[in-house]
């Protein structure tokens, strides 16, 4: 019978002690395990200390890498041997699975090679002249991560006790290692993310209004990376105040689980003190008893996404040279006011410069664009905020006014007619530096503009009465504003 192996508790005790601060402060993490494993082997006397990662392991087999080894003399070494890189173990005998099972289970094993019966078990034990072993799982998030081993080829050990209970220690403090390399590697792949998709993560607990932010999400918004505690009504006090609003609707929402998942634009106040668009992506996490137990997400810096999206919108909808709505933009205006749930009355006044043509063929094409944008400033200085200058094309340019009775608006394209015709226009044409002065007239045809659901329509039949009434201000005389009312 073997004797019970008790190792001396202070060279065990020593061994933990070495190895723990080696897992700490090695570089690289495989250093310090090499370092606890020659610790652990030297205190224990045994000839080989190794880990086996698994894997994979199915029902016919077990695939492992023997990854780290320490042995008492060259003579002893294995891990370089080829049967031993990614080498499948078959599971063909009901030792070796009881054994496998409670390695899976996080239990440890020992076992004497003479008493082990005949199988697979026993002829690798033999075929590396292993007289007893002991093995303890590494556990890491709770799945069988690899197999702590020691090897005695020397002596028939059975390990128990504080030796035994010393080993599982030591697979303890590896698994302690792993994670805290793969969170390390984590992070870094989360923190590189971020950095190149300029996001961050976030997360708050919803029974305790507890929050936590990435270190890049804190430094964004002015913290430190390391920031201990920022507390939700701060954080959420980033949010522009209409935005805030909406998302505590949207933490309602998840309450009531109207909502699980959303994403919405949100200006936030960042480090700088600017507020720039960002993308609150938002998602909830629910106990089993049905109550919100937290709600995390993203939150990525859209900035330059919103600011392509002005620069596009603007594009389609105004007018480059004039900076007023093009037609895009006048519809697109006229839908908006369609929306509104009070009718009011709308008129929409065609204007048409006098003679245009005359001014382009004597001073150029430089000196009549010159000659659009200054009258377009001119009629906007005459209308109101909620009045919609739009330029049709060439020289037509279109009004949208609304809340005015028929005279008023007449009143309106009259002040628009006098303030073009009131005052002189200065052009620049050709070389010469001598501003040129150019007298200027406009046209205005009035008709009035129905909001109705079928707005194509609509806008097509105020269009036609307007410059039917352009049309007769021409004829007239020019220089003049008729509404298609008037006789």
């Amino acid at each position: 019978m073997p004797a019970p192996f008790s190792p001396d508790a202070t060279s065990l005790l020593n061994a933990l002690a070495v190895g723990s601060h080696a897992l700490i402060d090695a570089h690289f993490w495989s250093e310090g395990v090499d370092q606890l494993l020659a610790a652990l082997g030297e205190a224990s006397g045994v000839n080989r200390v190794w880990i086996f990662q698994t894997i994979e392991r199915n029902p016919n087999g077990v695939l492992q890498d023997f990854v780290f080894e320490w042995a008492s003399s060259s003579h002893y070494r294995e891990r370089t041997q080829k049967r031993f890189r990614f080498f499948t173990t078959l599971i063909d005998d009901p030792e070796y699975e009881e054994m496998v099972n409670r390695r899976e289970r996080g239990d440890s094993h020992t076992c004497i090679t003479s008493k082990v019966d005949l199988g697979t078990l026993r002829d690798n034990l033999e075929s590396q002249s292993i007289q007893s072993m002991v093995t303890v799982p590494i556990m890491v998030d709770g799945q069988w991560w690899g197999t702590l081993g020691f090897d005695d080829c020397e002596r028939e050990v059975d390990w128990e006790g504080a030796g035994l209970q010393a080993l599982v220690i030591g697979a303890e403090l590896i698994a302690s290692a792993i994670y805290r390399q793969q969170l390390t590697r984590r992070q870094r792949q989360v923190d590189l993310l971020q950095q190149v998709a300029a996001c961050g993560t976030w997360e708050i607990n919803t029974r305790s209004g507890a929050t936590w932010c990435s270190s890049a999400l804190l430094l964004s918004l002015g913290y430190p990376g390391d920031y201990a505690r920022l507390p939700l009504r701060r954080l959420l006090a980033h949010a522009m105040p209409t935005d805030r609003l909406r998302v505590f609707g949207l933490i309602r929402e998840c309450h009531q689980r109207l909502q699980t998942q959303c994403r919405i634009d949100v200006q936030l106040r960042v480090a700088t003190g600017q507020w720039r668009w960002h993308e609150l992506v938002m998602e909830s996490y629910y106990s089993d008893d049905g109550y919100l137990a937290r709600i995390g997400g993203l939150v990525i810096d859209i900035s330059q996404r919103k600011k392509s999206e002005e620069q596009a919108w603007a594009a389609a909808e105004f007018d480059a040279l004039t900076g007023t709505r093009n037609r895009r933009g006048l519809a697109n205006h006229l839908a908006q006011l369609n929306e509104r749930p009070v009718a009011t009355a709308y008129y929409l006044l065609m204007i048409d410069i006098d003679y245009f043509k005359h001014i382009n063929d004597r001073y150029g094409h430089p000196a009549g664009d010159a000659l659009l944008v200054e009258m377009a400033k001119r009629v906007h200085d005459v209308l109101r905020p909620e009045d919609c200058l739009a330029r049709l094309g060439g020289e037509e340019f279109a009004v949208t006014a609304g809340d005015l009775s028929p005279q008023q608006v007449v009143q309106l394209g009259e002040r628009i007619r006098e303030r073009i015709a009131q005052q002189p226009f200065y052009l620049t044409a050709g070389d010469s530096q001598t501003p040129l002065m150019v007298t200027l007239t406009v046209s205005v045809g009035i008709a009035p503009l129905a909001l109705t659901s079928d707005l194509d329509h609509s806008q097509a039949v105020a269009v036609a009465q307007a410059d039917q009434a352009l049309y007769a201000a021409k004829e007239t005389g020019r220089n003049r504003v008729v509404a298609h009312w008037q006789p």
